[in-house]
């Protein structure tokens, strides 16, 4: 008996679509069963954490500020309010965390480090290249130049220790011959940085613009015999002796 043409291809369209709805079917499942696993099991869920680039700061500390929620899906975790937790560490300049999987928490940071030191309200401080004073020593510390910034106003303050540590990082970047010659730095305001340099001479530097320009003219201006040097207009250097 011959079979109907009609007949056989309406069983083939709706074999072929039930194969489709079943394909469907087991997509959304397969969906489902990774957005279970991802987002609400306990199989990917945050058992261990990282640290990485501490210094100073012990582990303890770390993880006590970061208030990591261990047992959680880690990619329901807030890294964003982890990284603020962390970073409002006095120690820590910057922080970065991420996920790493499939069940770790990475957290990586880079602790702040002293450009110069500053003796303030009694206490010897560390400030960082923000201008930050962010730690105390017992006694000044070696290797660290001394900065005596004598503005008074909180705002002021702040900024002349960043105009400060620009210039020292600008100086120890571009010309370590002449940082090693820098026994320590003053400034009552962001626009009088002034440099004190071995055999009593005094380097009268101004604002931390131009920094490159200004070590220009002072190189040879250097080879001058004189007790002040100022570069604070380059364009118009002076000495006196």
């Amino acid at each position: 008996m011959t079979s109907d043409p009609f007949s056989e291809r309406t069983r083939s369209e709706r074999r072929r679509r039930w194969i489709r709805i079943a394909v469907a079917v087991l997509a959304v499942a397969a969906a489902g069963a990774l957005v279970w696993l991802i987002w609400f099991s306990s199989v990917l869920s945050v058992k261990d954490v990282d640290v990485a680039g501490r210094t100073t700061l012990k582990q303890e500390q770390v993880l006590r500020a970061a208030q990591v929620p261990t047992g959680r899906p880690l990619a329901r975790v807030d890294l964003g309010e982890i990284e603020g937790r962390v970073s409002a560490l006095n120690r820590v300049d910057t922080v970065e965390v991420s996920r790493s999987w499939p069940d770790t928490l990475s957290i990586k940071i880079v602790e702040r480090k002293s450009v110069v030191w500053s003796t303030i309200n009694g206490q010897v401080r560390g400030i960082d290249r923000n201008g930050i004073a962010f730690r105390v020593y017992g006694s000044a510390p070696k290797g660290i130049l001394e900065a005596t910034i004598t503005a008074t106003d909180s705002r002021d303050r702040l900024q002349t220790a960043q105009a400060v540590t620009a210039v020292i990082v600008d100086i120890t970047d571009r010309d370590p011959a002449l940082r090693k010659e820098i026994e320590s730095v003053s400034a009552a305001s962001k626009d009088s940085v002034e440099l004190i340099l071995s055999k009593g001479r005094t380097v009268m530097w101004g604002s931390s613009d131009d920094g490159e320009r200004k070590l220009q003219v002072l190189e040879p201006l250097l080879d001058i015999a004189a007790s002040r040097y100022d570069v604070s207009a380059p364009d118009q250097p002076t000495t006196k002796q």
